[in-house]
């Protein structure tokens, strides 16, 4: 009931947002998905500045030798990320990887031409490869992009031919429609054509950002090196991500904004290379500004605004008959009747899947839907029967008859079939662990005095299995047993004195091995916050923004505070424990989990990194271990580990799921513990 009912009040608040996002303009990630982006000016107007919002990126890096060219594989990587990137901040992208003259001409043709047509979009293309600038008969610069199939300059013919030049991007930008185009070049190259001067000082938004307006950024000037690995598409992205200051704090980032900082900025990490920003030499396209639209402040912001939003969408499917497969973006994941099968659509609260059901006998549907946090999505679907099976020669396997309807698509050919993901699974050490779906989340908080939790930044986490509860004592007793590995040398009495209660005085070298024992493994700290947040954003506390007091976790009871064993206790909680409570004690989260703040601290996999925050990767982050200074070039072990979650003890700050401790891998503590996870087999 507790989690039922938090739900249905995080998806009223969320609706009300919605509303509040039309009514008054709001600037977070919803405004920029299938809905117009509105802009408020720094003097209060307010007005629409684009509809659709779409993104061609095109990596090279698969140079071969015999042109000169040396390869690139940094490239690639870099592009990839940038697509990703731009994916959640609402650009539909079109991503191309290695790819000849032709090939580009092909993409870049189609992009214009397809998506180029609405004066309300804005379009972006971004290229990262080599570059290379000559010199044209009446001296001046000319810059051109190296694509796989371009020979060495010093054959000029082929070289003009199987090369792109900048004329282009200006002639062709010159036919397209959409108000705003931003190129992004991370390669090195001059111009005089695209007007690269960095004279353009940024300023707040007015309403002459309206304007239409045709921008370039490139990474460099003609001759400077291009690193495998670009610091210009990582200072692109910081900024994007919020992971560092917005050079004007307004929530808004545009291209001229974007151009100075990296003008600024990429030299101080890249010796001798200077970003280049300018807009096309035509006063009518020339007088606007491309508007990225950061989330970062309205989602930082949710965390003090009391405003959940529950990232998680609920899938019902049932059919007649019932038996059905069910596969979500061609991954089996059960049969019908499937219930309550939960997708995380992570920080944009919208995903878009594909649902089939396959059942022998039957024509196969496919059903193209758009999940949203915190809605339910039902489909009841009556199959219908196959007139007649197929019969085709062996080896070849049958082809169910497939049926097309509003909204489904057609199964062109039979999945190979997934390994069934369910929502529960029992580990050998007979702990019952729940799926925690893969997404994106939140990371960290702004609103905090303490930098290590700082900036908040997007991370993706593939699905996971984690442990319902803590482990207990009588678990480790268990595995002591089964081992011979020694118990801890301290009493756990009167901390943990029962077989139900969190085990405790446990260093992280003996929780990695009763994991191993266990064949699972510790959490990285970005699992277990994206756990620990239990599909919601905007919550300081597991179960939601309200201060801990006593009914939501165990925590800092008053009666320790009546017995003066520690000062400073919070003497208004009343949990009912002077230590530890035994495992699923207090209310589960969103996921099912239990006791993910208080209780114990937990043990997490990673080092305990103060700046990670800073250039975390995207993808599965993880602090390692291993620490190599690259001035002496000395190698050393980080013995800091992550704790996460708080304990019985009484510090407030210690029970918010964005909260970092470090302790010794050594050490163990009456107030630490553990919960082990397990990967999802691919």
């Amino acid at each position: 009931m507790f989690i039922a009912s938090m739900r249905k009040i995080s998806l009223f608040l969320f609706f009300i947002l919605l509303c509040s996002a039309i009514l008054f303009l709001t600037t977070d990630l919803l405004s920029q998905r299938g809905m117009n982006i509105i802009i408020r000016a720094e003097n209060g107007d307010e007005f629409g500045l684009y509809k659709d919002s779409y993104a061609l990126v095109i990596g090279n890096g698969a140079y071969p030798m015999k042109n000169g060219w040396n390869p690139l594989s940094g490239a690639v990587e870099d592009v990839k990320e940038v697509a990703e990137v731009l994916e959640q901040h609402g650009f539909n992208v079109t991503l191309k990887i290695d790819v000849t003259k032709s090939e580009f001409n092909k993409a870049f043709s189609e992009f214009i031409y397809e998506f180029g047509k609405d004066k309300n979009s804005r379009l972006l293309f971004y290229y990262a490869g080599h570059g290379y600038t000559t010199k044209a008969a009446t001296g001046e610069d000319l810059g051109y992009l190296v694509m796989l199939d371009t020979p060495s300059p010093a054959n000029a013919a082929e070289f003009d031919l199987y090369s792109v030049d900048m004329v282009k991007f200006v002639s062709d930008s010159k036919k397209i429609h959409a108000k705003h185009v931003l190129f992004m070049f991370d390669s090195c190259f001059s111009g005089t054509v695209l007007n690269l001067r960095n004279r353009t000082t940024p300023s707040h938004i007015t309403d002459r950002i309206k304007n239409p307006v045709r921008q370039f950024i490139t990474a460099g000037r003609a001759d400077e090196p291009v690193p495998d690995r670009s610091e210009f598409k990582k200072a692109f992205l910081n900024l994007l991500e919020g992971r560092v200051e917005e050079p004007i704090p307004d929530g808004y980032l545009t291209g001229v904004e974007l151009g100075d900082y990296l003008y600024r900025t990429v030299p101080k990490f890249s010796q001798g290379q200077h970003p280049q920003h300018g807009k096309i030499h035509d006063q009518q396209l020339n007088t606007g500004d491309f508007v990225f639209v950061l989330s970062q402040n309205e989602q930082d912001g949710n965390e003090d605004s009391g405003i959940e939003l529950d990232t998680i969408a609920t899938l019902n499917i049932t059919s007649t008959p019932e038996g059905a497969k069910v596969y979500i973006d061609d991954v089996l994941v059960g049969t019908t009747p499937l219930r309550s099968y939960q997708i995380d659509t992570g920080v944009s609260l919208e995903k878009q899947a594909n649902v089939g059901l396959e059942l022998s006998g039957y024509k196969t549907r496919v059903k193209k839907i758009t999940l949203k946090g915190g809605q339910e999505f039902p489909w009841e679907s009556a199959l219908e029967k196959m007139k007649r099976e197929p019969v085709l020669p062996k080896p070849k396997p049958s082809v169910p008859e497939t049926t097309v309807e509003e909204n489904v698509i057609v199964n062109e050919q039979k999945r190979l079939l997934s390994p069934y993901v369910p929502q529960t699974i029992v580990g050998k050490d007979g702990a019952e662990m729940v799926l925690i779906p893969a997404g994106e989340f939140q990371m960290g908080s702004n609103h905090t005095s303490d930098p290590n939790e700082q900036p908040v930044h997007t991370v993706y986490v593939d699905a996971f299995y984690m442990d319902v509860h803590e482990v207990t004592v009588g678990q480790y007793y268990q595995f002591t047993r089964a081992t011979g590995h020694p118990a801890p040398s301290y009493s756990l009495s009167p901390f943990s004195p029962m077989d139900q209660h969190p085990m405790v005085y446990v260093s992280w070298h003996d929780a990695m091995a009763y994991a191993k024992w266990a064949g699972k493994r510790l959490p990285t700290e970005a699992e277990w916050e994206k756990a620990a947040r239990g599909g919601y954003i905007g919550q300081k506390y597991p179960w939601g923004n309200g201060p801990p007091d006593g009914t939501q976790c165990n925590f800092a009871d008053k009666s320790g505070a009546n017995s003066g064993s520690w000062e400073n206790w919070d003497k208004s909680a009343d949990d009912g424990y002077v230590y530890t409570a035994p495992v699923g004690s207090y209310p589960p989260n969103g996921y099912g989990l239990y006791d993910m703040a208080g209780n114990v601290w937990e043990w997490c996999f990673d080092a305990y990194d103060e700046n990670i925050y800073t250039n975390s990767p995207r993808r599965n982050p993880i602090a390692g271990i291993i620490v190599t200074n690259t001035t002496n070039n000395s190698i050393t072990v980080n013995e800091s580990r992550v704790l996460r979650g708080g304990s019985w003890t009484p510090h407030p700050q210690n029970v918010r799921s964005a909260h970092r401790w470090s302790y010794g891998a050594h050490s163990a503590s009456f107030s630490v513990g553990f919960r082990c996870v397990q990967s999802v087999a691919p």
